[in-house]
């Protein structure tokens, strides 16, 4: 297997000769974690395209892959895969998602037990190009503030919820919120559609923290008055997007990206409506929901 640094990017490697299958052993599966904590974002091409069971289950060596909790929008037979696209067949949405940008998120942050690694694969992209997937580095946003600036940060929670319009998308049972530390009941992996996190996550492998928000589902800081929390908040999204944090894929059929959930946030370029845009996804979450909250001492 090669890990080649992506020229120029600020972040983000391509991978050659690994097998994207869960019959990999478990070298390739360190290997693989290596690259992940070094790159934050890995490109895995020259690889046979997995079939939908090969996909789950080369997730699932890095994790746990819950169901999605889609009525709509989900592989039918595979309800832990979400289908990405903009295609509308004899009047029926095919999946989630439209040509639209799509603004900066880390996927499941309004669950308890939030993902740890994003899996999307690329079936069809515009030929005419678009539809690129940016990741800023969220790590690099903690480091880069003042010691005093990250103590008050540690200091804060954030409530995230799921975005407005897929709340009817949800099964009716997995929602309402759902927070650690208000109830002895084990948290389901699919619980919940809203809850709070603190504000500063930390890797559990890596020892690395990240300021965890974003623009789609954060929704307040619950610790400041509104008005305080929404300043602070559109102050720290600045990060998001700017070129020494951010890395631009630009799609290639085939192409396989995994990355780090936990210390970036992505997000969609808008692209031509009239082009076929589709995708393939799942997530891995932590089998425990207070790993990535227990930090050291605040630095």
């Amino acid at each position: 297997m090669d890990v080649t640094p992506i020229p120029g990017a600020a972040l983000g490697a391509v991978v050659h000769g690994a097998r994207v299958t869960g019959a990999m052993d478990e070298t390739q599966v360190e290997e693989i974690w290596a690259a992940l904590d070094a790159h934050l974002v890995l490109v895995f091409r020259g690889h046979e395209s997995p079939s939908y069971e090969e996909f789950l289950a080369f997730g699932r060596r890095f994790g746990y892959i819950p169901k999605t909790g889609l009525t709509s929008g989900a592989h039918p037979d595979h309800n832990e895969i979400l289908i990405v696209s903009n295609l509308v067949e004899d009047g029926r949405k095919i999946g989630v998602g439209d040509a639209e940008w799509m603004g900066w998120h880390t996927d499941y942050s309004f669950r308890p037990r939030v993902s740890q690694v994003g899996f999307l694969e690329a079936v069809e992209v515009p030929s005419s190009g678009g539809g690129e997937t940016l990741f800023t580095d969220m790590y690099a946003l903690y480091e880069s503030l003042p010691p005093e600036e990250r103590r008050r940060l540690h200091s804060y929670r954030v409530r995230h919820a799921l975005r407005t319009g897929y709340e009817e998308t949800i099964e009716e049972e997995l929602q309402g919120e759902v927070s650690l530390g208000e109830s002895t009941a084990h948290i389901q992996p699919e619980d919940g559609t809203s809850t709070i996190h603190p504000l500063i996550a930390r890797n559990p492998r890596t020892g690395r923290r990240s300021v965890y928000i974003s623009t789609l589902n954060t929704r307040r800081i619950v610790d400041l008055a509104p008005d305080d929390s929404r300043k602070l908040l559109d102050e720290l999204l600045l990060h998001a997007g700017r070129p020494q944090y951010t890395y631009a894929h630009a799609w290639q059929p085939g192409d396989l990206v995994m990355w780090d959930q936990l210390g970036t946030v992505h997000a969609k370029r808008a692209f031509d409506p009239a082009e076929r845009r589709v995708m393939r996804q799942v997530v891995s979450i932590f089998d425990d929901p207070a790993d990535p909250w227990r930090a050291e001492a605040a630095a």
